[in-house]
């Protein structure tokens, strides 16, 4: 399948604008600053903060005109990607591993949210791997809604146990300034619920909502 490298990606995902058609909208609030201005991680995490937003804010309103009910409705995604660090690279592995829904009006929003997390919001390193002849960055994700909790986990590899601790830091700590000015009550949950960890040499990015507490913030 087609691909490009990491950069070509993180710079695609810095720029890109959702589609009112898959329901997703804009806000206006947005503390947006100039690409330029930002550092890659803070960048990383906004845009993962307003991704995981924009999705709950979908579900809500697909819930208020009845075309998702968050106290019965469940959904799994899974994917892994293998992206070579090659400028204009036409091969990468995405390996879809699930994709389950029990709500079929939901497909079109789970896939564009998806599609926001397929590259590991640029976070990991450029390793040798013996699937293709250039480093590559290994990113996966999942998210789903199952009787017990929303759940949204990507993790990205790091070149070593010191790289993947250190990131995980600067996440936190680029979380806390978020958290500030944090403007809606969804995104203070997004937020608050949202932690970072390192184990070996992965980092893992997590935010997960108990359903009971989903249901009240969804029908807010």
């Amino acid at each position: 399948m087609a691909g490009a490298t990491p950069q070509v990606f993180g710079s695609a995902a810095l720029t890109r604008q959702f589609d009112v058609k898959d329901e997703i909208e804009l806000k206006d609030d947005l503390d947006t600053k100039p690409d330029d201005e930002r550092s890659p991680v803070s960048a990383s995490v906004q845009i993962y903060i307003e991704d995981v937003e924009y999705f709950l804010s979908t579900l809500s309103r697909l819930s208020k005109t009845g075309r998702f009910d968050a106290r019965r409705d469940t959904f799994s995604v899974a994917q892994n990607t293998l992206l070579p660090c090659v400028d204009a690279s036409r091969a990468a592995r995405f390996t879809p591993i699930r994709f389950d829904t029990s709500n079929e009006s939901l497909r079109n929003t789970l896939g564009h949210f998806s599609r926001g997390m397929v590259y590991g919001y640029s976070l990991g390193d450029c390793i040798p791997t013996h699937e293709f002849d250039s480093a590559a960055a290994e990113s996966k994700f999942n998210f789903g809604l199952d009787p017990k909790a929303f759940a949204v986990n990507v993790s990205v590899k790091k070149e070593s146990t010191a790289r993947a601790i250190d990131l995980a830091r600067q996440l936190e700590s680029t979380l806390d300034l978020f958290a500030a000015k944090a403007s809606t009550s969804l995104r203070q949950a997004v937020i608050r619920n949202t932690t970072f960890t390192a184990k070996n040499d992965q980092v893992f990015v997590v935010t997960r909502l108990p359903r009971g507490s989903l249901v009240s913030l969804l029908s807010a």
